[in-house]
């Protein structure tokens, strides 16, 4: 019997070895092509149709899961192959950026070109970059066009797998004060549940950005708190209470600036003090006020004055700030530097600074005009930045990004009578 059986064994160990063999170069290839897509997808602003790159991708899993190895390569180099040929098209063409917009249009005139490109350039798909373009697209008054893409939302999306997909919370909240529609807030409210249950958190209770960096990000205030605290109820408490533990762990008690991490297996803060996490704080700060009440108010409002005070110390004359604000030979960065302004007008509007103080906020925003193209693209905008040392900061690559779009939209829109 053993020598029966020995030979079909012997086939069965050969046929799995061959199997697994095959497919883990195919697994980093399908692993190389979604890289690539999804790093193509997001230089939105180049005008990449990705479409027919996509369909050979799902089309090369669905071989793979039906171990049709064959046709999957094919379908993978074929994708493989078209956005090469898509980039290096592009590479040829590029001329570099448009010319500037003309120094005829009114501000007004610019948020609304910004506007309608962040609409007719479309939001794919429902993470923080995209939430905080829907939210700049509110604050100039295109809330149908947002409500468009929610619906969309509404049916295809699951429920998130990190806490930066929780911004569109916030969004959520708007429209359903715009148009009652009770869909809007109990989404929001999963989304505030999935808050509340998220076990990846430091011994603080402070919620973990990345979990396997056991690290306090910056960055998770602006996609957290606002729409929390707006819920109310056990909701407020926690984000409130998420604010403060950031605000302990980040915040540089001297100068008010806030640092972009905190390490709990090192016991140490990340150096530097990166423009667009203190322009998250900021947002964060001014958004979550109007719902503070007592000591938590007084709180925040006396971090806001000082935090304030110190960044116009640091801002450049050309009315932006550097990527690592206090360091002037780091490129001057835009989406950090709207988000920075649109606190300082936001503070101006809940009487926390006097009028004068929209003076900073205006020189931003003349100095961003010379960063959007005819066309309404905001240039000068950093992609996704983790924490990092100096070089990496300074050699993220810049150009055209959904949250870029929103930081300069939620600026125009806090400025809308003085434009």
């Amino acid at each position: 019997m053993r020598k029966k059986y020995l030979p079909i064994c012997s086939l069965f160990i050969f046929l799995l070895v061959f199997d697994t063999q095959l497919f883990s170069p195919l697994e980093k290839k399908l692993e190389y092509a979604d890289n690539l897509f999804h790093s193509m997808r997001l230089e939105w602003a180049k005008g990449w149709d990705l479409t027919e790159v996509e369909n050979f991708i799902d089309k090369a899993k669905n071989e793979i899961k039906n171990k049709r190895f064959t046709e999957a390569e094919r379908y993978l180099d074929t994708a493989i192959s078209k956005m090469k040929a898509i980039e290096k098209r592009y590479n040829q063409s590029y001329k570099g950026p448009s010319p500037k917009t003309s120094s005829w249009f009114t501000g007004k005139d610019l948020v609304k070109l910004v506007a309608y490109r962040t609409i007719e350039r479309g939001i794919i798909g429902f993470s923080w970059g995209q939430s905080v373009a829907m939210k700049g697209l509110i604050a100039s008054g295109n809330w149908m066009s947002v409500k468009n893409i929610i619906e969309m939302y509404m049916v295809n999306s699951s429920m998130p797998k990190n806490v930066n997909d929780c911004a569109i919370g916030d969004v959520l909240i708007s429209l359903y004060e715009i148009t009652k529609d009770e869909r809007y807030i109990k989404r929001a409210r999963e989304l505030g549940d999935f808050v509340l249950s998220y076990k990846d958190r430091l011994q603080s209770g402070g919620i973990v950005n990345v979990p396997e960096t056991k690290q306090l990000w910056i960055d998770t205030v602006y996609m957290i708190c606002p729409f929390m605290v707006r819920l109310g109820g056990i909701y407020k408490e926690e984000g409130i209470r998420q604010l403060k533990i950031h605000i302990r762990y980040l915040m540089d008690p001297n100068i008010f600036l806030f640092h972009h991490a905190w390490d709990e297996l090192t016991l140490s803060q990340s150096p530097n003090y990166w423009a667009r996490g203190n322009g998250w704080m900021l947002a964060t700060l001014v958004e979550v006020i109007p719902y503070l009440e007592g000591e938590d108010k007084t709180y925040i409002e006396t971090i806001v004055k000082n935090m304030i005070m110190t960044l116009i110390r640091l801002q450049d004359s050309s009315g932006l700030w550097h990527t690592l604000i206090n360091m002037k030979d780091t490129y001057l960065e835009t989406s950090g530097s709207a988000l920075i302004s649109y606190g300082i007008a936001k503070a101006v509007s809940l009487g926390i600074l006097n009028k004068d103080y929209l003076e900073i906020a205006q020189k931003t925003f003349e100095g961003i005009r010379t960063r959007i193209t005819r066309e309404g693209d905001v240039l000068g905008v950093s992609e996704g930045t983790g924490p990092g040392d100096y070089i990496y900061y300074t050699t993220r690559k810049t150009g055209t990004f959904p949250h870029g779009q929103g930081s300069v939209l939620l600026l125009g829109g806090a400025l809308n009578e003085k434009l």
